[in-house]
């Protein structure tokens, strides 16, 4: 059985982290430039499109003062919440999406579309590629 040396000022054996932290710090500059390219690439003088665009912003009558919107939104919360905690955050991300789409005038189609892709990129992005470990629904550990 033969040891290891501790890593050294010149040995990056070992050092998982100093990878990591340069990839995200190559990644973090890429977007940066990124973003950088995407404000250069737009017309700097468009007088008639801003126009358009501030009339259509005081053309939209919003009702801010009403309290039934917060009580309305933290409800939501609320039950997407007790979904996981019920059914399972990979089984509650879809069906919270498609119930807040169908609810809010989405066709049967979208609302399924939408659930599906959201139900997808979360399993994918979780359970696939970060390997998170669940802990066991209410669901579940009721019927067993």
């Amino acid at each position: 059985m033969r040891l290891r040396s501790a890593p050294t000022a010149g040995n990056h054996e070992g050092q998982v982290g100093f990878v990591s932290r340069r990839k995200t710090v190559s990644s973090g500059i890429l977007a940066a430039l990124l973003a950088a390219a995407a404000l250069g690439a737009q017309e700097p003088n468009r007088p008639e499109a801003a126009k358009k665009a501030e009339d259509l912003r005081y053309s939209v009558k919003v009702k801010t003062d009403s309290r039934w919107g917060t009580l309305e939104i933290w409800s939501w919360i609320a039950a997407f919440f007790a979904a996981i905690h019920l059914v399972g955050f990979l089984a509650a991300v879809p069906l919270f999406v498609f119930s807040y789409t169908k609810t809010y005038g989405g066709g049967w189609l979208l609302s399924a579309a939408l659930g599906a892709l959201a139900g997808g990129f979360v399993y994918s992005l979780f359970n696939v590629l970060l390997h998170v470990p669940w802990p066991t629904p209410l669901i579940v550990s009721l019927i067993s």
